[in-house]
């Protein structure tokens, strides 16, 4: 599916999610229904003399893979990095200021979700979005915990609660818009070339932002679309956040390896690190695919723009729709490695929990890497001695040969922009997490049993189905 890109589109999909989810008005749905010439520079046929204003899914997409690259990747992520830092560093404050003991938090998701969201959207959007709208963090994951009621497509009137807060969600996007237009020209050349400022954040929103101008897209349907976009990039790396930084701490002995690991990676202080560095460490990039593979769930639709594709042994014909869910790919017990198999006959490492080493390769070690030996001889050995820092440096990551089970970020031409960011997001703030805090369970039995929430499936990654309470201090140099 993802090698036929350019025979497929996600057009219908795209309209389900902007009408349902993010509630944009059917007047406004106009301007996207009439576009079918594609996501590529070159419009499909029979679309050539279309106005390059009007065609509005290529324009998205060359904003957001040209915009969430390079440069601009790198800034986004830097600066993301420098506010999640900064607002660790106040509650540390806070807990020193308090005698420098244990602090109870009722859920250790809840928090790490209010302080990468608000840095994430600062990074992406600028903090003026947060100055008209101080409400707007508990807002947007109250309209989170509604996701399917929307897709469920129940009506206002049975459903009134989740329909007044996506309302409120609206309003405060529009109020950010009103007033970052009232106090910044997107069309003023002499800021085309800044990374970010704090008004409209970074280029991809000023340029978002000109396109839907020149597209003849209403204020409405552009605050839709641009909460689809904040909605993007915070409902699903956070959560998965939050399953790789569980890992670490409820893994005996992965926390020390992991501070190991990446302690080469700081320069000094806290909070000064190199982050390309920082995502080529084999062990937390390990974590980080796991993490992935544990809890996406994320549905990818496609329809045919060609008479009829055949996809093994099925033929589509055009208008019809493909649907692939990356969930059960990830859970496939014949395809990935789960690690020696027990005298109970059941495996080392079930699919369903997350093994933070199953996407390394140790050397000489045929039992290791994520797609399984054929030779199953090899998991049928003595229990091996648990991994050590020493064995982390020199394993090495391995991601060939999954791709058919393992694309957490879609695939082909139309995978996820922001994926790069993404990474870079989800692995900082793990290694922030861990060198600002010493964390220990209230109740680890409740941390162990904490599973993906499926009510949100299949729409995405999977947060936690419980609260998990915790007990943080300022760890110390």
């Amino acid at each position: 599916m993802h090698r036929l890109s350019r025979e497929l589109t996600s057009k219908r999909l795209v309209l389900m999610v902007v009408k349902d989810q993010l509630g944009m008005a059917t007047e406004d749905l106009e301007v996207f229904l009439r576009d079918d010439s594609g996501i590529h520079a070159k419009p499909l046929e029979g679309f050539e003399e279309m106005d390059p204003r009007q065609r509005i899914f290529h324009n998205t997409h060359r904003d957001l893979h040209g915009l969430l690259s390079g440069v601009s990747l790198d800034d986004m992520a830097a600066r993301f990095v420098a506010t999640f830092s900064g607002r660790l560093q106040v509650s540390t404050e806070v807990l020193e200021a308090r005698g420098g003991g244990w602090t109870e938090l009722p859920d250790l998701y809840a928090f790490l979700r209010d302080q990468m969201f608000f840095s994430a959207v600062t990074a992406l959007c600028g903090d003026h979005l947060f100055r008209v709208n101080p409400d707007f963090g508990r807002d947007f994951w109250e309209f989170d915990s509604y996701i399917m009621t929307y897709f469920r497509r129940l009506p206002r009137w049975l459903t009134p609660k989740p329909y007044a807060v996506r309302d409120r969600v609206l309003s405060s996007m529009k109020r950010w818009r009103n007033h970052a237009a009232e106090q910044y020209e997107v069309r003023d050349v002499e800021h085309t070339k800044e990374q970010w400022e704090p008004i409209w954040g970074t280029k991809l929103m000023r340029s978002r932002e000109l396109m839907f101008q020149e597209a003849g897209v209403s204020v409405d349907a552009r605050s839709s679309s641009d909460l689809g976009l904040v909605w993007a990039a915070n409902a699903n790396t956070i959560p998965a956040t939050l399953w790789a930084l569980l890992t670490v701490f409820l893994t005996p002995g992965l926390e020390e390896r992991v501070l190991t690991e990446t302690s080469v990676c700081y320069d000094g202080g806290k909070q000064a690190f190199d982050i390309d560095a920082l995502c080529s460490k084999p062990l937390l990039t390990s974590i980080y695919l796991e993490a992935l593979r544990y809890s996406v769930s994320a549905t990818a639709a496609r329809s045919p723009i060609v008479p009829s594709i055949e996809l093994g042994e099925w033929k589509f014909h055009r208008g019809s729709t493909i649907i692939s869910s990356s969930w059960y790919g990830g859970r496939d017990p014949t395809f990935w490695n789960s690690g020696r198999v027990l005298p109970s006959g059941e495996p080392e490492h079930p699919l369903d929990s997350i093994w933070p080493e199953r996407f390394l390769e140790y050397p000489d070690d045929p039992a290791t890497g994520p797609v399984r030996n054929p030779d199953e001889s090899v998991y049928r050995t003595a229990e091996r001695k648990p991994r050590t820092i020493d064995d982390d440096k020199n394993a090495k990551v391995v991601t060939a040969g999954t791709q058919g089970h393992f694309y957490p970020y879609g695939g082909g031409s139309k995978i996820c922009p922001g994926r790069f960011f993404a990474k870079k997001e989800m692995m900082s703030a793990v290694a922030v997490f861990l060198r600002e805090f010493e964390v220990e369970f209230v109740d680890r039995e409740v941390a162990v049993k904490a599973k993906p929430e499926m009510s949100y499936f299949p729409i995405g990654v999977l947060p936690p189905n419980r609260a998990i309470p915790v007990r943080i201090r300022s760890r110390k140099p």
